[in-house]
């Protein structure tokens, strides 16, 4: 990152000073429209304030003391991004209210909430909770629209709940036939920000960025390109510039983003080993701004509007209840169990930010748009004794009941073994920006392919990693 940071318009670092606020800052907050009235001439910074919505000054005054570079032109731009923002919050808010129709790909997907699970672990049985699946139940009977979007295909839940804009049909158009989507909170972050750009830039801003960039995708931060050597960002991923580590250190409970800002709140580090199939290895979210009692609150699909302490005990109860479908099901059928549960031991320290992005409207490209390289639908057929022998032929150990884990292997030793091509490894569910976590579904074999090395941002097939296998009969 740069060694500029906070807020920089015109090449000027802008301060809380009543001389940069009046010199600059107010053109940036201020509606053009607005710009003519008295109160805007006004040296009473009260009545400047009084033509502004309180986001707004949130949004700047966060960028004044952020430790981030937020460089502008012109207070236009600066302008321009405010509204990218408020329109990014203000679709997130909507999916997570049920304004607009966005939910989990799952018929029901839920924690089943544990009471003091750090101390005593008992378990609140709720009516239908599913012992031993932890939250992922059967998958719900869903189309997508075919008006605009094509459905990415794929045979299994969670791993290819990925749509792609139709040739033809202008982004700003295809975003309203998108709903209902279902999905997960990669695809739901996405479609707030393309939503986001849409309602606060405008419908022509984001016909051009669609045109420059090629098809939007909702459910992928980054696709196969047919002449590119590695993967091709997808659009809404363009919008998420800047993206860096959070560091482990950082005060919890503290406002560590600019309202509109990209967040990924990652569960405990073993969760994708302690529980393969999950969903909640982590939350991808927006920054959605301070309280009135100027407590920081974030947003993802299934968690609207929480404090970092609301969203740790969520994911905290989610760990628990996937890393430990043996020790429910004793628990509820005997009233006991023997089995020692797997527990987030330091919620604080284990359940925590890990990345964080910029929101910021890319910059439109010169030259032809990148293509995409998709699957082209047809299943495979699938020899299932044939996966198992390979299986076992790789070395796979058992590691619970139809699970089996193999700790080390390069990434196309294991490609070639089970017969699939790149385009198959799709991004693995709640995976955040930094995360290369894959996964491949094969007939009723579902794989999890994760990196050796934590610090592999973008998985090669000369790579080193670790895989587990699911046979789910």
């Amino acid at each position: 990152m740069s060694d500029k940071h906070g807020l920089w318009i015109g090449g000027e670092r802008i301060e809380n000073t009543l001389g940069n606020f009046q010199s600059v800052l107010k053109y940036a907050l201020v509606a053009p429209e607005l710009q003519s009235r008295e109160a805007f001439a006004s040296d009473d910074i009260s009545c400047v304030l009084g033509l502004v919505g309180d986001i707004d000054v949130e949004i700047a005054t966060a960028m004044v003391v952020d430790t981030a570079l937020h460089e502008f032109d012109d207070p236009g731009a600066l302008f321009d991004n405010i509204a990218l923002r408020k329109g990014v919050i203000n679709a997130m808010r909507a999916i997570c209210a049920g304004e607009i129709d966005a939910d989990y790909v799952e018929a029901t997907v839920g924690v089943p909430p544990t009471l003091g699970y750090l101390r005593n672990l008992e378990v609140l049985f709720t009516p239908g909770a599913q012992s031993g699946k932890g939250v992922l139940t059967q998958q719900a009977p869903f189309n997508a629209l075919s008006a605009s979007w094509d459905h990415v295909p794929d045979t299994r839940s969670w791993s290819g709940f990925t749509f792609m804009q139709k040739t033809g049909v202008a982004l700003s158009k295809a975003l309203q036939d998108i709903t209902p989507f279902r999905g997960e909170c990669a695809g739901a972050l996405e479609l707030a920000v393309l939503l986001g750009c849409l309602n606060g830039n405008g419908a022509e801003k984001l016909d051009a960025l669609a045109d420059c960039y090629g098809p939007a995708f909702i459910g992928a931060w980054s696709m196969d390109g047919i002449k590119a050597k590695s993967k091709v960002q997808t659009l809404a991923r363009r919008f998420l510039s800047d993206v860096h580590d959070v560091p482990q250190e950082y005060a919890r409970g503290s406002i560590i983003a600019v309202p509109g800002d990209y967040l990924y709140f990652q569960n405990k580090d073993d969760y994708p080993n302690r529980a393969p199939g999950g969903g909640w290895r982590g939350e991808n979210c927006i920054y959605m701004g301070q309280d009135w009692l100027g407590g920081p609150h974030y947003s993802g699909l299934g968690l609207g509007w929480k404090t970092e302490f609301a969203l740790r005990m969520f994911l905290g109860n989610a760990y628990f209840t996937d890393a430990n479908g043996a020790y429910l099901s004793e628990l509820r059928s005997k009233g006991h169990s023997d089995i020692i549960p797997a527990i987030v031991e330091d919620p604080i320290q284990q359940v925590r930010f890990t990345a964080r992005a910029i929101m910021r409207c890319p910059e439109p490209s010169s030259g032809p748009a990148p293509e995409m390289r998709l699957p082209d639908g047809q299943a495979p057929k699938i020899d299932e004794a044939a996966i198992r022998a390979q299986i076992d032929s790789l070395g796979f150990k058992a590691h619970g009941a139809d699970t089996y884990e193999l700790v080390r292997i390069k990434l196309h030793r294991l490609m070639d073994a089970l017969g699939v091509g790149d385009h198959q490894l799709r991004q693995a569910p709640s995976v955040g920006l930094t995360g290369a976590a894959l996964s491949l579904s094969l007939g009723l074999w579902t794989f999890r392919i994760e990196p050796l090395d934590p610090v592999i941002r973008h998985l090669s097939t000369d790579d080193i990693v670790r895989v587990h296998a699911r046979y789910e009969p």
